[in-house]
């Protein structure tokens, strides 16, 4: 495996900067799982990343769509 794949090193630079901007996108009641769903789907997807975009701009457009979904949901109304 590309080194710059590797998962661990991936979670720990990103960890912090994805978690920030998701607590921007929908406040930090939901940030915390948020952010674990969005390196969840990091791991299941890392295998299948192509590298037509930087390895960045692809964990920030999970991130997006994670914030959005979550929006969405009735739990992030209710708050």
């Amino acid at each position: 495996m590309n080194k710059d794949l590797d998962f661990e090193t991936i979670y720990k630079e990103y960890f912090p900067r994805i978690h920030r901007y998701i607590k921007e996108m929908i406040g930090p009641f939901m940030a915390e799982d948020a952010t674990q769903e969005v390196f969840n789907k990091v791991h299941k997807g890392l295998a299948g990343f192509k590298g037509k975009s930087s390895l960045s701009t692809w964990i920030y457009r999970i991130a997006t769509n994670t914030a959005i979904d979550k929006t969405r949901s009735p739990a992030f109304r209710h708050e």
